[in-house]
């Protein structure tokens, strides 16, 4: 599953806010891999891949016939996959805490996209490619942290000149 999730971080590291239907897209992938790696215990890695695609297809398709859906939606699902990797990062565990950081996270990635388009499809799609990329790289704790922050820096870095390139025309 490494080469499509570093593919998938690239795209949304880059092109996150300027192809919203990549966002979307890879929030379908991330909520399909990761509802399969817990449910199809077992199976093989290419099933895992397999629904994920399936699920990021799924997200595209209602990208292109409900969009405002389709952002609110995956506004959500990245706002709960960002807040549990902070969590997770920052060492706090437990299953309260994890529903906590997927719900308040959902609710503020889904408000954020919804009331500032742009700065948020940025912020959600730099932090979410950075974390695939790392995750999928499976560095050391200090050199994982620190590459991350380095990805999402260079992402919203890459995302907001395209941005101010494009409103400048």
């Amino acid at each position: 599953m490494t080469l499509p999730t570093i593919l998938i971080g690239l795209s949304l590291l880059t092109m996150g806010r300027q192809l919203f239907w990549v966002f979307v897209g890879a929030a379908g992938f991330i909520l399909g891999s990761t509802l399969a790696s817990q449910f199809l215990i077992g199976q093989p890695a290419f099933v895992v891949v397999g629904v994920g695609l399936a699920a990021g297809l799924a997200g595209i398709v209602l990208a292109i016939f409900a969009q405002h859906l389709a952002i609110s939606v995956a506004g959500f699902v990245m706002g709960s996959y960002v807040l549990v990797y902070l969590f997770s990062t920052f060492g706090t565990v437990g299953t309260g805490w994890t529903w906590l950081a997927l719900l308040g996270g959902g609710i503020i990635g889904a408000l954020l996209v919804v009331t500032f388009f742009d700065l948020t499809m940025i912020a959600l799609s730099s932090l979410a490619g950075a974390k695939l990329i790392v995750e999928a790289l499976n560095f050391d704790r200090l050199a994982t942290s620190l590459l991350f922050v380095f990805l999402v820096a260079i992402g919203a870095a890459i995302q907001t000149g395209a941005l101010k390139k494009k409103r400048h025309r």
